[in-house]
């Protein structure tokens, strides 16, 4: 009997930590907030508004891969991806040649990267809405948020067309979405953008010296003004990729998107709050040009050495993008960034553009771009003593990237440089190729001439569109926009088809230095030319192309690269197996 009274005790027990069992885990997270507890003050839409940036800046320029400068620059023909060696980057190589697929990582990465910052918009958005948008703070935000939905589904429909259309913070019936529709993705563009220029809400610049840190209303004119230039293709059939692309070319032109975009354009020329920076064009995306005239907006960057991994110091950009550190090295007072990693590096192509259309000693062609016999002779910089290799090199090395370690180029990957995702360069050229279709060729060549006398350029007058894409070029090379207008002007057959056939390898000998008695450098004995011979061996100086991806493969192809694949992963996620909503794009 004892037994039977001592089980029924036990099990009395386990009945009742049973019956509390729930209340017991249920142990509330310590320092979170339940999101129904959230967005309800002006401090929570700070802080949401925070992590906003925070994924803008993520999808840009991180510490991360499959970001803005890689992305879209190795799609284009200014560049070659570059790296220490062959494979060092072999995604971006794929993407830079044609040769990528939907298992991509890197575009998965950029792909998802946008969605992510469209969700933070949409929680702002969907939550300060009613009666609880009721301060200048809280209307503030949801301006902010609508302008970086709107850049980021400019930049996924130029990029692959029909990206699912997420407006709203979805339920869980609603994960698995089809692709969106052109015309209800760029509506939602414009409205997003309209509704903030004319909410009251953003800030508005009163002087072109102003320093803003946030959005501005005068960035969201420019956005919406070039998301109307990209709608007159996109809209025309281009988003829809596959033989459509083709066709759109040929129906841009006559598109009603024209005097939009003209009209919005015209808008930010005329507030006079933007202005070309004066100074040498060398400076610009240097530490010079921080809280330029020029910058429609700009990331503030503060170098912090002790904290480079978690804040806006630390970026792939300042460590990757730059001349090849093993091999190149400074004698006199410029010292190269001894991080960079040769990536994104210049090719001919682009460079002797440049000097067909400007000149090789123009300002603005020395300032994207400068030879060897430059670096040394000009900048006391060259390879290090004795014979280097330099992977993906033509023997042109950027300046638009380039960091002096003395100036805006400080140690354990920090940096103070901001960086502009927009200037007032490309308004203006924006502005006049708008001009030119509506048939406007005074204001067409008014603006583009801005431009060209920042850069030492005489005026031009009844300016072509084979002008303007020159200009472009030029002004605005290795910036990212080169990729889609290519696309969208039916250029990018033309000038990529043969892209990732070869690659360059540059050599150059260093036999040494001469200083004077203040140890101020004299000259720097290196060249590029002829042969050099070290230890009895002869070696062949300058550029060598070497084939890869003999096998085929390579190249822009009409009806396939106007846009990019929906990625593997996110097509498994919307059971593309089993027939699911999301249809993968042409040719791929």
């Amino acid at each position: 009997m004892k037994i039977k009274y001592l089980l029924a005790g036990i099990i009395a027990v386990i009945l009742s930590f049973s019956s509390c069992s729930e209340d017991l885990l249920d142990i509330a997270r310590k320092g979170v907030i339940p999101q129904n507890e959230f967005y309800k003050t002006d401090e929570d839409a700070k802080s949401a508004l925070a992590v906003v940036y925070k994924y803008v800046w993520t999808a840009t320029y991180s510490s991360d891969l499959g970001i803005y400068p890689f992305i879209k620059n190795v799609l284009s023909d200014d560049v070659y991806s570059g790296g220490l060696k062959r494979n060092d980057q072999p995604l971006y190589e794929a993407l830079n040649e044609f040769t990528y697929g939907p298992e991509n990582t890197y575009v998965l990465g950029y792909f998802q990267r946008f969605y992510n910052l469209i969700y933070r918009c949409n929680l702002i958005i969907d939550n300060f809405t009613g009666d609880n948008l009721n301060t200048p703070v809280k209307k503030g935000a949801v301006a902010q948020a609508k302008v970086w939905r709107a850049w980021a589904y400019t930049e996924l429909i130029t990029t692959w067309g029909t990206p699912p259309l997420v407006d709203h913070c979805l339920t869980p019936d609603e994960y698995q979405l089809p692709n969106g529709d052109p015309q209800k993705l760029w509506d939602l563009v414009v409205s997003d953008l309209t509704d903030a220029i004319n909410s009251g809400d953003l800030t508005q610049k009163t002087s072109v010296t102003d320093k803003i840190a946030t959005v501005t209303k005068g960035y969201a004119q420019a956005l919406l003004g070039k998301a109307y230039v990209f709608m007159t293709y996109s809209l025309s059939g281009g988003a829809l990729g596959g033989s459509n692309a083709a066709a759109a070319v040929a129906q841009a032109p006559s598109s009603q998107y024209w005097s939009k975009a003209a009209e919005m354009l015209d808008q930010v020329i005329h507030s006079n709050m933007y202005a070309l920076y004066d100074g040498p064009f060398v400076d610009i995306l240097k530490l010079a040009t921080n809280w330029s005239s020029e910058n429609m907006f700009e990331f503030n960057r503060i170098y912090d050495a002790s904290n480079t991994g978690n804040n806006l110091s630390a970026n792939f950009e300042s460590f990757m993008i730059g001349w090849d550190n093993a091999a190149i090295t400074g004698y006199g007072d410029i010292v190269p960034c001894n991080r960079a990693s040769n990536f994104l590096t210049p090719r001919k192509e682009a460079y002797d553009a440049m000097a067909a259309w400007q000149g090789a000693d123009n300002d603005r062609t020395r300032g994207s771009i400068r030879t060897y016999d430059q670096l040394v002779n000009e900048m006391g910089v060259g390879v290090k003593d004795g014979i280097y290799t330099i992977y993906a090199c033509d023997g042109l090395f950027d300046m638009k990237y380039f960091r002096d370690e003395n100036k805006d180029c400080l140690t354990n990957h920090a940096t103070e440089k901001n960086y502009p995702l927009m200037r007032y360069a490309e308004v203006l050229l924006l502005a006049s190729e708008a001009h030119l279709m509506t048939g406007n060729q005074a204001k067409a060549d008014e603006y583009m001439n801005i431009v060209r006398r920042r850069a030492g350029l005489e005026n031009m007058f009844q300016v072509t569109l084979s002008d303007l894409q020159q200009e472009k070029r030029c002004e605005l090379y290795m910036e990212g926009t080169r990729a889609y207008d290519l696309i969208r002007w039916g250029l990018a057959d033309k000038y990529m088809s043969n892209q990732g056939s070869d690659v360059p390898y540059f050599s150059a000998y260093t036999s040494g230095t001469n200083y004077d008695s203040d140890g101020k450098l004299v000259s720097l004995n290196s060249t590029a030319s002829g042969a050099a011979t070290v230890s009895g061996v002869t070696y062949a100086l300058g550029v060598r192309d070497q084939a890869i991806n003999e096998s085929g493969g390579y190249g822009f192809k009409i009806g396939k690269h106007e846009l990019l694949p929906f990625p593997q992963q996110e097509m498994l996620l919307s059971g593309a197996i089993v027939g699911g909503a999301l249809v993968q794009n042409p040719g791929w």
